[in-house]
């Protein structure tokens, strides 16, 4: 029997993906744990793989489309099966996509064995945009109507430039976001020195005074009114952000944390882990310390659901990351076994993996607690709204010197403030405020993470 290959859940919540790219094609012979698509979710661009052996004898959809959760989307034939008879014995099913047809050649090839080789002209990558088809036709100055993407357009705006002029090299030849950025660089060129400048003798320098520079001035230019369609991550957080602040009622504790003594202490591991090229942050102090906290009050690290509370039996810290197109929380599992070096590394790859569209599904589950960071931003307070199912998380807020009080002194320290947004269904606030007590002298006396 032939194997059907459906779209598989790539994220906790994802209904449907579309498809980014395809990377193989009609007749490639795959091996269980082959990259198969990049699949555009609600979370982020992340790969479908296959679950079976077999030869490709039939896609259903093209790059571009929107497929359901558990649709199918290719067919194989299984060893010993005649994959031209497979996919004559489908009938009329769904379209079916061959990526060489379309001008996109497929970023792997089948080889002798079944073994898998690059291909000798891989397609350009597909950028993680995602809008309706009928956002995708924008009118465009005498150009008349392109197909191009809201981040293409909006680029493109900003630029005052006819996206008309732009040549597109996604799917169907519409543009994205990389055409008009190298449309642009080519443009910046042509603005450059003449060629006969160029090739001009360099003049011996001569000693002169350096001019003043002048003033910045703000621009008086009317702003052009633009109309971006959501994405589908966008349209995601909207609902979800609605449905948290609808559902859950907050209640907010905030503290203030003298950090001076963990600010020396990192200073200090820094300059001992520089020949390991490892550079700890605030954050990950925040991160551990959270962690051990979360040992001490279960109660924080749980989910709410309307017949039970449950206290979840592992630390798994989702660490908000703020991309181009949203919101994106990736998850540091066991974060209460790691040690420093361990959460910065670990922090570091999910960053990096959230914006390079690289994220799995276990890197966006799981999350028993969330911390949104906006420190790096010079942010002095504010309240964060709670991951559902997840009863809390945290705000941090950027170290800064403030005057405290030493006795009857007035001296400088380094201060941050800490808000704990936690759902009062399921947290008390005395609950609540224990635990940022646990967290506050964790952080004020950091050798105490050790035990």
């Amino acid at each position: 029997m032939p194997i059907e290959v459906t779209m598989p859940k790539l994220s906790p919540t994802m209904e449907s993906g579309v498809i980014a790219q395809w990377l193989v094609k009609v007749g490639d012979a795959i091996k269980e744990g082959d990259v198969l698509a990049d699949i555009e979710t609600d979370k982020a661009t992340m790969q479908m793989k296959s679950y079976e052996d077999g030869v490709i004898a039939h896609i259903d959809h093209e790059a571009g489309d929107e497929v359901a959760l558990g649709d199918r989307v290719m067919v194989l034939a299984k060893k010993g099966e005649d994959p031209k008879q497979v996919a004559a014995g489908l009938g009329g099913g769904a379209k079916k996509a061959d990526p060489k047809a379309e001008g996109q050649a497929p970023a792997a090839a089948s080889g002798e064995n079944g073994k898998r080789k690059p291909a000798e002209a891989p397609a350009p990558e597909a950028e993680p945009e995602v809008e309706d088809d009928e956002d995708e036709l924008a009118a465009v100055g005498t150009g008349g109507r392109v197909r191009s993407s809201p981040l293409a357009r909006k680029i493109a705006a900003e630029a005052r430039i006819d996206i008309a002029r732009v040549k597109g090299t996604g799917p169907g030849g519409r543009v994205v976001r990389r055409d008009v950025e190298e449309f642009l660089a080519g443009k910046g060129k042509d603005r450059g020195a003449s060629p006969a400048a160029a090739k001009a003798p360099a003049a011996s320098p001569q000693p002169a005074a350096v001019p003043p520079r002048p003033a910045a001035r703000i621009s008086t230019a009317p702003l052009q009114e633009q109309r971006i369609p959501n994405s589908r991550m966008r349209k995601t957080i909207a609902q979800r952000m609605s449905q948290s602040k609808q559902t859950a009622p907050e209640i907010h504790v905030t503290v203030d944390v003298r950090v001076d003594k963990l600010v020396a202490l990192r200073e200090t591991l820094n300059k001992e882990l520089a020949a390991e090229k490892v550079k700890l942050s605030v954050g990950d102090f925040v991160t551990k310390a959270v962690a051990v906290s979360l040992r001490r009050h279960p109660a924080l690290n749980a989910t709410f659901e309307p017949d039970a509370i449950t206290r979840r039996g592992e630390v798994n810290i989702g660490i908000a990351v703020a991309l181009e197109e949203g919101l994106i929380v990736p998850v540091l599992h066991h974060a209460d076994q790691m040690g420093l070096i361990e959460v910065r590394k670990g922090s570091e790859a999910l960053a990096a993996a959230a914006r390079g569209g690289n994220l799995s599904g276990d890197q966006l589950s799981g999350g028993t607690f969330t911390i949104s960071n906006l420190g790096m931003y010079g942010v002095k307070q504010f309240d964060a709204i709670i991951n559902l199912p997840e009863v809390a998380i945290l705000a941090v807020s950027a170290a800064e010197k403030r005057p405290v009080v030493e006795g009857d002194a007035i001296v400088v320290g380094t201060v941050m403030s800490l808000t704990l947004s936690a759902d009062h269904r399921a947290v008390d606030g005395a609950t609540a405020a224990d635990f940022m007590r646990t967290l506050k002298n964790l952080l004020e006396e950091p050798a105490r993470m050790l035990l």
